[in-house]
């Protein structure tokens, strides 16, 4: 049987028809059909009132959302309001005056509504911008930076946090967008002839001790499954992340385990080549052209683009498949370390060795110091850039060229001038361990020498991995000291050997998700570990590491020197094992006396505020600027009153 539901419009008919019979009755009955009728009468009329006012509004939404689109005015003279928003330090651009370069908050006040005179420009953009920001923040930082840092119970929490931020910045651009078309400001008053400002640091309301709260709960309720993801130290033994058929070691067995630098280097560069080719069906290995960039909304954020324009990178694409097979080397020597003290091979001549000019190579350092006597010149010493998680952005002109526009992820300190209670903030910086060589087997190829950096990255593993990155003056690198003199470059090769041994051995028994990054430190912390056994002091900011995992890194640090000391006269020579134990000593010192910035104190003003200073010696953003001016003042009032 079939049941048919009567709309609207054949409602009366229906209730004549059932009522068609009352009338050719009795005086009751047409009583009871006039009640019904005084009764249904009212109801009938508002029914056809909703339904009417539900096509009316239906058809309104419709038109009023097809007007919802702004447009870019770039005549900067006719604008009333400035938004003020990942501000970039006149300095800098002044600097790099060459550069087509502006804020997001100087893109943000050349928007406009295209129909100023909509009213559902207030409603529906925000709204939109929610969504659009919602999506964009979800696939950019969901994969990587909020998946690592923001999620307290897995993936919902990712999506919650990051539509509240989103929220956030929508309502923030909306009112830049619509403030001077009548959207106005909260908090301000109306006044034509003033110049309005819309200012937001764009930040995440999350201070260093908040946001390692965060790391720290993360992985107490989410655990990687070992059965399905490959261990850290397998990783190591790999000598990179990739899996899959671009991986140098497939894992079959093919990949020699002696290496002749002198002839398989080229080979398997070119068999990389080849691979690639395969896959992606195009291969130039001059080019150095990032993907295309791609609009992020044509209609509500027109000419903003996601990518890096035009920008090229630092190396070409050949050079970054010979600086990865390199890292690939240096990180199976690394492994060794393990493979001896774990004693799963009892001899050197069971381990993964690099053959370089007639020397064979056991250890990391060992390569290095054989590339040095063939004539590389080799520079070691940790450096810092800032760091946007891949979140650049570009504004497309109408002749085609890329305007930038640098971006960062901006953070609170923790720290507050008292008597203004103005926030210190600190942009994200990605550091670590830079190796720069050049000579006539590594590095020979191009302009620049081989880039390689050793840290722990947000992809699980702490070793050497290729630094090849955007040509542009705001990723310009920082050096947080002198390039080492060569001894310490090599004892500085060593102790990245046994840091990535310890860490990834941290992360694989204890099943850390992400291969313990962010519990076990950020990629800063990793390098500065190397740098402040080596110097006894360090420049670096921020310093993330806790105490509780600061206090595992020591533990296993003292575990692995007990199992090289337990090797004596077995595997390795007694000036091989003093050289490895005695910086293993020093990392073990150089990590319990390592600074934090998550616990500031009144007398560590002055460190702090000195290792900002260095870490962010180039000052691309405002804020940048200003909150080294706080620290430098809030040190000098603790500096005084330390002397008292």
């Amino acid at each position: 049987m079939t049941v048919q539901s009567a709309s609207f419009n054949t409602l009366p008919e229906a209730l004549v028809a059932s009522c068609r019979g009352l009338f050719s009755g009795s005086t009751i009955n047409f009583v009871i059909l006039s009640t019904v009728a005084c009764l249904l009468a009212p109801l009938s009329f508002y029914l056809y009132r909703y339904r009417s006012n539900i096509k009316e509004k239906v058809k309104e939404i419709e038109e009023g959302i097809g007007l919802v689109r702004i447009v870019r005015n770039k005549d900067a003279a006719k604008k009333k309001n400035r938004v003020v928003c990942m501000e970039l330090d006149p300095n800098f651009v002044k600097a790099h005056s060459d550069w087509k370069m502006m804020s997001f908050g100087e893109y943000l006040s050349q928007l406009e509504p295209a129909d100023p005179d909509n009213a559902f420009n207030q409603i529906f953009l925000q709204k939109e911008l929610n969504i659009l920001i919602g999506k964009f923040m979800l696939d950019n930082m969901g994969r990587t930076y909020g998946a690592a840092l923001l999620p307290l119970i897995g993936a919902g929490s990712v999506a919650a946090a990051i539509a509240k931020i989103s929220s956030t910045i929508s309502k923030f651009m909306a009112k830049s967008i619509l403030d001077d078309k009548g959207g106005g400001i909260e908090g301000e008053e109306d006044n034509s002839n003033e110049e309005k400002t819309v200012s937001d640091a764009m930040s995440f309301d999350l201070s260093l001790m908040e946001l390692i709260s965060f790391v720290n709960l993360h992985q107490k309720v989410n655990t990687i499954d070992v059965t399905k993801t490959s261990t850290p130290l397998n990783r190591l033994r790999l000598g990179e992340n990739l899996d899959g058929d671009l991986a140098y070691d497939l894992d079959d067995g093919s990949f020699p385990t002696n290496f002749d630098l002198d002839n398989d280097f080229i080979n398997y560069v070119t068999m990389m080549e080849e691979r690639i080719f395969e896959k992606e069906g195009k291969y130039d290995p001059n080019d150095r052209s990032f993907p295309p960039s791609v609009p992020i909304n044509e209609r509500l954020l027109p000419g903003l683009h996601l990518g890096k324009g035009d920008l090229q990178y630092t190396h070409t694409k050949r050079e970054g498949i010979e600086h990865r097979l390199l890292c690939v080397l240096l990180n199976k020597l690394c492994h060794n370390y393990h493979k001896l003290a774990s004693q799963q091979v009892t001899k050197v001549e069971d381990c993964f060795k690099v053959i370089c000019n007639g020397q064979t190579c056991t250890f990391p350092e060992e390569l290095i110091q054989a590339l040095i006597d063939c004539g590389h010149t080799v520079e070691v010493c940790p450096r810092v850039i800032l760091s946007n998680f891949g979140m650049q952005l570009c504004v497309k002109e109408d002749d085609g060229s890329f305007t930038y526009i640098p971006t960062t992820l901006i953070m609170r300190t923790g720290i507050e001038r008292s008597a203004d209670g103005k926030p210190v903030y600190f942009c994200s910086p990605h550091g670590g361990l830079d190796l720069n060589i050049k000579g006539p087997l590594i590095g020979c190829t191009g302009t620049r020498p081989c880039w390689i950096q050793f840290y722990v990255s947000i992809g699980g593993l702490t070793c050497f991995h290729p630094d090849e990155d955007q040509d542009a003056p705001w990723a310009a690198k920082t050096s947080l000291a002198d390039i080492y003199p060569h001894d310490d470059a090599i004892r500085a090769i060593r102790m990245c050997a046994i840091v990535s041994v310890v860490l990834s051995r941290i992360a694989t028994e204890l099943k850390l998700p992400f291969g313990g990054y962010g519990v076990l430190g950020m990629c800063n912390d990793s390098a500065t570990l190397i740098d402040f056994a080596l110097r006894g002091e360090t420049m670096s900011y921020p310093l993330l590491s806790t105490g509780r995992f600061l206090i595992h890194i020591v533990s296993y640090l003292s575990k692995l020197k007990d199992e090289f000391m337990a090797l004596r006269g077995k595997t390795l020579d007694d000036g091989k094992l003093d050289l490895v134990v005695f910086d293993t000593t020093s990392l073990i010192k150089s990590t319990s006396t390592l600074p934090s910035d998550l616990h500031i104190s009144p007398s560590t003003l002055i460190d702090t505020s000195a290792r900002y200073e260095s870490s962010y010696a180039l000052s691309v953003f405002q804020c940048i600027a200003d909150a080294k001016d706080i620290l430098r003042e809030m040190a000098n009032v603790a500096r005084k009153h330390l002397q008292e």
